[in-house]
């Protein structure tokens, strides 16, 4: 039996199995998707026709649709599988989809099955270029089916309610806002039902999230009345004493995976001795919106991001993403916890998450800032190598760094209850580090401690600190890795300094912050050639380099190459030396299947890494995985809401995919958070173009060049020529050329101002260049949207075949 599937994504299975064979042509699955919305009905063949070929006269768009349908009956193995002379139907005898199942549900009543069957967005991701009606009519079919989707959800809230199943509500409310995430009824039910299981908080909480969103959508002044007048009724309603509710496992596939029964309560641990010292880093803790980090996709034309960091940081980051809902659990991690005025006693264990953020570099020089940094990045990795202990990731911490914001406004943003600040104040050996983890939720010191220390006890210290921290969270150490959370990587204190100083520019992502960090990696190496680290960060450092477009890549790749094959004979279990092997492997070998197989290790070795899952994405995405890269992605930025890498790829994978207006979302989101990234501008002005918007687009393309340099400056020749500057075009391209005796211009980069000059035959001869010298940028070559005008050239097809991708 074949099956259609049809939410998120489009792709045909046979009892079970997906056949990726047919899932390469794209008009036959949307013909079938045509078909199986259609139902009995059928579609005619004049439709079907105008839907896929709108280009084409009738007579040969009539003759192309006879070949697909017969090219279908074939591959599919059965004359019978469409019928109808005239209008076109799928014969449910041997072909059935999700969709007429999920109709089928929603006819019977029956809103749980509705709910397993809705995957994601109709038909999410799947484009076919060129059909602009197909594509207004799978948006339409797209915006139906997730209202039915919402409706499901909300029926299945209402009956736990009804049934006197209060965290059931919870369950679902949460996942029904997740589709409409500023509606005000929506949050009025999620409220009701937070309140009803104890957690009077929660629903306090979710006031404030509910208005810091319409905030950042409508504007400074919008509320809701009946979610203010709500939450001032909760607020002077006695306390309920009902048992909190329970947390919700955020579904970061959903709604896919989400199971239809909420989990089990678990077993409440006794509050922890209150062994507090001095309170010294303890901010207050006024009221402020919490980040809804995203999980289930909602309908299309979702919301875009508005990310809002003030000038003083005192508005907290809402990363509300395109077409990924709220994370199923929002506010999970840190609702726990009893009701208010309930018994002390009676307190759940604290809830075990943290967030280390950036140490506060006292010393007065500013050269120490990066020993600051370095121990904050430390002691991240530490905790979170410790089981059962959730730990913001390094990219959301810093994101915060210097933004004025309190304890309680940085927990809610990064989705954890604990924050644990410091500060190192460093003179000449001495140093002086002080400590407290922050309850954000009572505005409490859990645990605070000074050291004064020699240098040579900086290992010491990270030990006490991480010990420390799993004391206070109540957190059991189990034999492995979280028994002993750190480890010295190099016996040498000069060496691990010039390591840390490396870390600090690598992060920069700028060519010449990179050629620092390489420098001082090889000091460390050159101190203690033993230390493994050093090697994979040398490594990281050469291959970025390489893809900022600052160096010629066969020498670049080939010192990274060295540097993380010696880190890995080092020490094997070294998860970043993988990934970076892994890396590249995919920008400069195209060695998609070992790539893949080292970033399966790389995930197993360190499964919290969201550098190694955005890596992995990136893999996925330049081989047109869609589907797979925008499910890890989504994953990554529910753990890491303040990513601008991820931020940045999500709105390259919807510029790919030709959707603007998402992309615009997420790039503006990585804009504002580094508004510094030339690439985030640049793809900004690819989705203006696609927008029709010119004047927009040659000024993001022109930041993007005034930021990157001349990568960037071949993609501004690009946008002159496509918007009628031809003249301002073909100078760059000069430029660009005439620089290339002294400064590496990559061909790629070349071939897309070709490109854009309509000039295909120079185009080729400057992309064969690039293959052969296995430029930076070849491996997006099947997603870089600039270069569709070469997808009807056979020497096209012949190049992405050559480079092991399907053509």
């Amino acid at each position: 039996m074949l099956r259609l599937r049809t939410f998120g994504g489009c792709f045909l299975e046979r009892d079970g199995v997906r056949l990726d064979g047919l899932s390469g042509q794209r008009k036959g699955l949307g013909l079938l998707a045509l078909l199986a919305a259609a139902g009995d009905n059928g579609v005619g063949r004049e439709v079907a026709s105008a839907y896929l070929w709108p280009e084409s006269d009738e007579a040969r768009a009539a003759a192309s649709l006879k070949q697909l349908v017969h090219s279908l009956r074939q591959q599919l193995g059965s004359p019978d599988v469409l019928l109808g002379p005239a209008a076109l139907r799928l014969n449910p005898a041997l072909v059935t989809s999700d969709l007429a199942e999920f109709r089928d549900a929603l006819l019977r009543g029956d809103a749980d099955a509705a709910v397993e069957l809705y995957a994601g967005p109709f038909l999410d991701g799947f484009l076919i270029r060129g059909t602009d009606a197909f594509e207004r009519w799978a948006d339409a079919e797209r915006a139906a089916r997730a209202a039915d989707f919402a409706a499901a959800l909300e029926t299945l809230a209402e009956r736990a309610a009804a049934r006197g199943d209060a965290r059931g509500a919870v369950h679902w409310w949460r996942r029904r806002q997740g589709v409409d995430p500023l509606s005000g009824r929506v949050a009025v039910g999620l409220m009701r039902a937070l309140d009803a299981v104890g957690d009077r908080a929660g629903a306090l909480r979710h006031a404030r999230i509910h208005e810091a969103l319409l905030r950042q959508e409508v504007g400074p002044s919008a509320a809701d009345p009946a979610v203010a007048a709500l939450a001032a009724e909760l607020a002077r309603a006695p306390s309920v004493t009902a048992e909190p509710a329970a947390p919700l496992a955020a579904p970061l596939a959903a709604p896919r995976d989400a199971a239809h029964e909420p989990p089990a309560e678990p077993a409440a641990d006794a509050r922890p001795d209150d062994r507090t010292r001095a309170p010294a880093l303890a901010g207050s803790l006024p009221d402020e919106s919490r980040s809804i980090a995203p999980g289930a996709p909602p309908a299309a034309g979702a919301r875009p991001l508005r990310t809002a960091l003030a000038a003083a940081g005192l508005l907290a980051v809402l990363a509300l993403s395109s077409y990924a809902v709220q994370r199923g659990d929002a506010g999970a991690d840190d609702d726990r916890g009893a009701a208010p005025g309930a018994a002390a006693a009676t307190r759940p264990a604290p809830d075990r998450s943290v967030a280390v953020l950036p140490f506060a570099n006292t010393s007065g020089d500013p050269a120490d800032e990066p020993f600051a940094d370095g121990l904050t990045d430390e002691l991240i990795g530490a905790l979170g190598q410790v089981a059962g202990l959730k730990v913001a990731p390094r990219t959301s911490a810093f994101a915060l760094k210097g933004k004025g914001l309190d304890v309680r406004t940085v927990a809610d943003t990064l989705g954890v209850a604990t924050a644990l600040e410091g500060s190192v104040r460093r003179a000449g050996e001495r140093l002086r580090i002080t400590v407290a983890l922050v309850s954000a939720a009572e505005n409490r010191v859990l645990w605070s401690e000074t050291y004064d220390r020699e240098l040579k006890d900086v290992f010491a210290v990270q030990q006490e600190i991480a010990r420390s921290v799993v004391r206070a969270l109540q957190i059991t150490l189990v034999a492995g890795p979280g028994a002993a959370p750190v480890r010295p990587p190099t016996a040498d204190l000069v060496a691990y300094e010039l390591y840390l100083r490396g870390q600090f520019f690598r992060y920069q992502l700028s060519g010449d912050a990179l050629q620092r960090a390489v420098g001082l990696f090889e000091q460390a190496i050159a101190r203690d050639p033993g230390f493994a680290r050093a090697h994979a960060g040398l490594a990281d450092a050469h291959a970025l380099l390489v893809l900022f477009g600052d160096r010629p890549p066969r020498e670049g790749f080939r010192r990274a190459r060295a540097a993380a094959v010696t880190a890995l004979t080092l020490d094997s279990t070294l998860a970043q030396a993988h990934a970076s092997l892994a890396h590249i492997e995919t920008a400069h070998d195209w060695n998609w299947a070992s790539a893949g197989r080292r970033f399966e290790r790389a995930t197993a070795l360190d499964p919290a890494s969201t550098t190694i899952r955005h890596w992995r994405a990136l893999w996925l995405f330049d081989q047109r995985r869609f589907e797979d890269a925008a499910a890890l992605l989504q994953q990554t930025l529910a753990s890491d809401p303040l990513s601008t890498p991820v931020r940045l790829t999500l709105g390259r994978m919807h510029v790919s995919m030709r959707q603007p207006d998402r992309a615009i979302s997420y790039l503006n989101g990585a804009i504002e958070l580094n508004p510094r990234l030339s690439l985030a501008h640049q793809q900004l002005g690819y989705a203006y173009l696609q927008k029709g918007m010119p004047a927009e687009a040659v000024a993001a393309f022109a930041r993007a060049a005034a930021l990157g340099g001349l990568r960037d400056s071949a993609q501004l020749a690009y946008a002159h020529a496509v918007t009628g500057r031809r003249a301002e075009a073909e100078q760059i391209v000069r430029a660009l050329i005439g620089s290339s005796d002294r400064r590496y211009v990559s061909p790629f980069d070349v071939a897309v101002a070709y490109v854009g000059l309509g000039d295909s035959d120079a185009a080729f001869r400057w992309l064969e260049r690039a293959y052969e010298e296995h430029a930076a940028g070849m491996d997006t070559i099947a997603i870089t949207p600039a270069l569709a005008p070469l997808y009807a050239d056979p020497r096209w097809t012949r190049l992405l075949l050559r480079m092991g991708l399907a053509a």
